[in-house]
């Protein structure tokens, strides 16, 4: 692999000192977090979200009356899963001192759109969603699988969807499938 990992080689430590102060503290409540997203109608199915003073647009495809001007909310649900996988990934990969050449997560759903009208009994809600992991990196695979185990652990959004639905995780090393 040639180039730079992609996780610098401070965050290891810092993940470590936070994981420190958590593991410290003597009142659990203090680590409780709360998101929080202002959602606004804007026209028919356009809102917009405010999300610690980020704006985010939402709209549905022209295909069902919508203006296509942005992801709809089961994209943005869709992209949620892969970008805390990332991120949780990223932290066991720095925890581990893993070298990353290269992350990417790539995520599908699927949902039968009949459930938004309750049409033959059918629920709204996805059916399965699949998750696939793509790594690119020199260290041992055994490593990487380790780091893969611990942030399906730990991924708040991978372990709130695992109650509720089917989930189906692929790890890619290199190129090669490796088994989880």
């Amino acid at each position: 692999m040639t180039g730079m990992s992609l996780i610098a080689a401070d965050l290891g430590p810092l993940f470590e000192g936070l994981r420190k102060t958590l593991t410290s503290m003597e009142n659990p409540a203090a680590a409780l977090v709360t998101n929080r997203a202002e959602v606004r109608l804007v026209e028919n199915q356009h809102s917009e979200a405010t999300v610690r003073g980020f704006t985010i647009v939402q709209d549905e495809p022209t295909s069902v009356f919508g203006g296509g001007r942005g992801p709809t909310p089961t994209d943005f649900f869709i992209a949620a899963v892969g970008f805390c996988e990332n991120v949780v990934f990223v932290r066991q990969a720095g925890l581990a001192g893993l070298r990353i050449d290269a992350l990417e997560t790539v995520v599908t759903g699927r949902w039968d759109r009949r459930g938004l009208f309750e049409i033959d009994g059918v629920e709204a809600s996805f059916q399965e969603i699949n998750v696939e992991t793509r790594v690119t990196t020199s260290e041992p695979v055994e490593k990487v699988v380790d780091a893969a185990r611990a942030t399906h652990r730990r991924c708040p959004v991978h372990v709130t969807l695992q109650k509720a639905t089917k989930l189906a995780f692929t790890l890619v090393i290199n190129g090669q499938q490796v088994a989880l």
